[in-house]
């Protein structure tokens, strides 16, 4: 951590910057003093998602660590667990921060605006960062379009954010974008911190860990993705090198929260599965510690082609339950199209191998692909039909800024909705196209999109029949219950409801505290 020690990374330089547009009245000296003191960190409160806050968010609790662990005066607002404006308000009056930092997703980004302009009205004063995955893909954009933020941290923000707390000049730290007057000039990306146990994991000290939907903590073990699929902006807003932690950082994580009575852990890495060797290593750790009771899921997704039945199975004796694969298509001719860089064949085989490691499967599609017509979305279903999975989730492809797709889409002249509405008011789960082609029109789209929840609300249906067969002639009552859509719902965004569900599926569930049950309440 020596390079993140307060004594090396203030600045020796004294001269004066000029004051961002907004910040006229404050005076900004870079100097042997720090230059923020009190640093406020907010997550927005993105309404209208499909999700609730299900878990804390990692990357804000990575920046509350580091400032934490560097004896800096800051503090956190998470607006997505019930906070609203009159409650940023009163944080701002009672803490008083000179640095406000927000966390940018490119849904819903326009309400990152409003948030950081309600900042700058009650507290002129107040400096403002922004980062996360919006920003780190358009990056001098937001600062155009948004007059209340003063500088940007694109990617890895950690030390950047240190660097400008410290006092380190703006035009000296890369990864910062930042205001020079009239310019908007960006320095640059840092180089990649390669080994990021230098990082202290988060503790969310701060954060209100009883107000979650979930009762899990997200970690990560890695970060960025070698990989070049098309629909996908890992590569602008994380990078494409792989950086990985040590086994022995992530089971003293890991340690850390089962100490504290966590049983659920998610891992939040791109693909947790993509360096076998690493990932054996992770497996072997937690294994000798003998958790009883832990649950470990994967599930933003991995590799089919990245497995094979040894890794499933010590994945499953390690206290892994649950484990996605991003199919996206159910041809190889889509998956050639967005350069997925797996065939069919590679899909079928990890599903076969998961489902013989007896880990809960969970399928990712996508309808909308490049190239993609109806009779493809069919190949889809085929397959989503053909096992016996936990779950298929087919998703309204949104183009991202920064991915290629979105690109292609652009400069195809294909938007049938401007991409600045549709990332402020659409999702991956809307029955409504954003976009269409001439060989998959936006009336088959909405068609085949509605098609594809009845075939995800039949899985999930035969699924829960499976897992709850012992209950005799309520279960086909009960599972039709847990897929009705307002259900499903409620069970994303209420954590009593999912918590008092969980405990009373594991009283009555013949498999006693088996975790494969808390897997099977999972709708995440």
């Amino acid at each position: 951590m020596d390079q993140f020690a307060v004594e090396k990374t203030f600045a020796k330089d004294t001269t004066p910057f000029s004051a961002p547009k907004g910040t006229e009245d404050r005076t900004l000296t870079w100097s042997k003093e720090r230059a923020f003191k009190r640093v406020l960190l907010v997550f927005p409160d993105y309404k209208g998602g499909h999700f609730g806050a299900l878990r804390p968010p990692a990357g804000l609790g990575y920046l509350a660590q580091i400032l934490e662990d560097n004896f800096i005066d800051y503090d956190v607002i998470d607006m997505s667990v019930g906070g609203n404006e009159d409650t940023l308000i009163e944080k701002l009056d009672s803490f008083n921060p000179d640095l406000v930092g927000i966390s940018m997703m490119s849904f819903m980004y326009h309400r990152s605006y409003e948030i950081l302009r309600l900042v700058k009205e009650k507290h002129p004063g107040v400096t403002t960062i922004g980062g996360g995955p919006h920003l780190s893909c358009v990056r001098e954009t937001v600062l155009r379009e948004c007059d209340a933020m003063d500088f940007g941290a694109v990617k890895e923000g950690e030390a950047t954010l240190m660097d400008l707390v410290n006092g380190k000049p703006p035009s000296e730290i890369g990864g910062l974008i930042w205001r020079d007057g009239n310019r908007i000039v960006f320095n640059g990306e840092r180089p990649y911190e390669r080994m990021l146990d230098v990082y202290p994991w988060p503790k969310y000290s701060k954060f209100p860990l009883g107000s979650y939907v979930t009762e899990e903590i997200g970690i990560e073990s890695s970060r960025g993705c070698p990989q070049q699929c098309t629909f996908c902006p890992v590569i602008p807003s994380i990078g494409r090198k792989l950086r990985q932690r040590t086994a022995d950082s992530v089971v003293e994580e890991i340690q850390h929260w089962y100490d504290k009575g966590v049983r659920q852990v998610s891992f939040l890495d791109d693909n947790f599965s993509i360096i076998r060797d690493h990932t054996l290593k992770v497996c072997d750790a937690v294994e000798s510690q003998n958790f009883s009771g832990l649950e470990l899921n994967c599930n933003n997704g991995i590799r089919a082609d990245r497995v094979d039945q040894e890794m499933l199975d010590r994945m499953y004796d390690a206290g892994f339950r649950y484990l996605a694969f991003g199919v996206e298509g159910g041809n190889d001719r889509v998956l050639q199209n967005i350069k997925k860089g797996e065939s069919i064949q590679d899909i079928e085989d990890a599903i076969k191998m998961a489902l013989k490691a007896k880990l809960n499967v969970t399928l990712f599609f996508i309808v909308g692909n490049t190239g993609e017509t109806a009779r493809d979305v069919d190949d889809s279903i085929e397959l989503a039909l053909r096992y016996p999975v936990f779950d298929t989730r087919f998703y309204n492809m949104i183009p991202f800024p920064g991915s290629e797709f979105y690109d292609w889409v652009t400069q195809s002249g294909l938007f049938i909705k401007n991409p600045e509405n549709y990332l402020n008011s659409s999702s991956q789960w809307d029955f409504e196209p954003v976009f269409e082609t001439e060989e998959f029109s936006k009336a088959e789209r909405i068609k085949c999109l509605h098609l594809v929840r009845k075939v995800r609300r039949t899985v999930r249906y035969k699924a829960m029949k499976r897992e709850i067969g012992h209950f005799g002639i309520f279960a086909p009552i009960v599972a039709r219950l847990y897929v009705n859509d307002k259900f499903q719902d409620l069970l994303m965004k209420n954590r009593f409801l999912r918590t008092n569900l969980k405990r009373l599926y594991m009283r009555f569930t013949s498999t006693g505290g088996n975790a494969v049950s808390l897997a099977t309440m999972r709708g995440d």
